[in-house]
């Protein structure tokens, strides 16, 4: 069975290969990494599924938008934060679905945590969904048993995600059973960061809207800081997380009453 890390260099190297040259063949990355195609067309179905690539017969192309930015001398590229720590975001993700209840009112921040979420969504009963990035309201129109709210606003390329403060009044004007949050970095004394300055004041909106504040984190985002604060710990009531997390930030969660679920 392929250990998960060689399986993630090895897609972050078909994503740089892809960014280099635009468009490469099965055939050529199979050659380059010496892996079968049957390999390489599992890895490109896997970046299709995450909105990563096209793909045609033979070939595979990158998606547009995504494709990095810097900020504050750190280059951020969505498409491969999109395929790391993949196998922990779908076990995170998953958890978080089976809290949406029938007729709840759900608000969903963007990121690729949360992003995987719109994978596991209920299909046998109907609830509300508002949300502000592209490819999540791309799945969620899928699902004709969900009803979709889109504030809607200024597009932002790099990340997929629409603001205005249009958008912010209509947020604030609503209210939701559950929110799911994602964060790029958790400090113990710093709070909850992200990279991006557009989309404070949304994440912002969408925590002081909801009953229920939950925040989908893989371990890697623990003891990071970011750019941009956006909360603290104790507006979230619930953490999920995967069981990588050190046993320092358990009792640290622990002792400050959040309500903690490893998967």
């Amino acid at each position: 069975m392929e250990n998960g890390n060689a399986k993630e260099r090895r897609i972050a190297q078909e994503l740089e290969l892809l960014k280099q040259y635009q468009r490469v063949s099965v055939k050529d990355l199979a050659a380059t990494l010496e892996v079968s195609e049957m390999t390489i067309r599992r890895d490109l179905d896997l970046l299709r599924k995450n909105h990563v690539l096209e793909r045609s017969y033979g070939y595979a192309t990158l998606a547009k938008g995504g494709d990095g930015y810097a900020y504050d001398g750190e280059v951020y590229d969505l498409r491969l934060a999109r395929i790391q720590n993949l196998s922990e975001k779908d076990r995170i993700a998953k958890y978080a679905a089976t809290l949406i209840e029938p007729g709840d009112w759900i608000f969903l921040d963007n990121g690729t945590t949360v992003g995987r979420i719109t994978s596991y969504l209920p299909t046998d009963f109907e609830f509300t969904v508002l949300c502000y990035n592209f490819t999540i309201l791309a799945e969620l129109l899928k699902r004709p048993n969900i009803k979709i709210i889109f504030p809607g606003g200024y597009y932002h390329p790099e990340d997929y995600n629409f603001t205005s403060p249009e958008a912010l009044d209509f947020i604030r004007r609503h209210r939701a059973n559950k929110s799911f949050i994602s964060v790029s970095g958790i400090h113990r004394s710093l709070g909850i960061t992200c990279i991006n300055a557009h989309i404070v004041d949304s994440k912002r909106a969408l925590i002081d809207s909801s009953a229920q504040n939950i925040m989908l984190a893989d371990s890697s985002k623990f003891d990071l800081v970011k750019a941009n604060h956006f909360a603290e710990l104790h507006d979230m009531d619930m953490l999920i997380t995967d069981n990588k997390l050190s046993l320092d930030w358990r009792d640290f969660l622990n002792n400050a009453q959040i309500n903690l679920k490893l998967v």
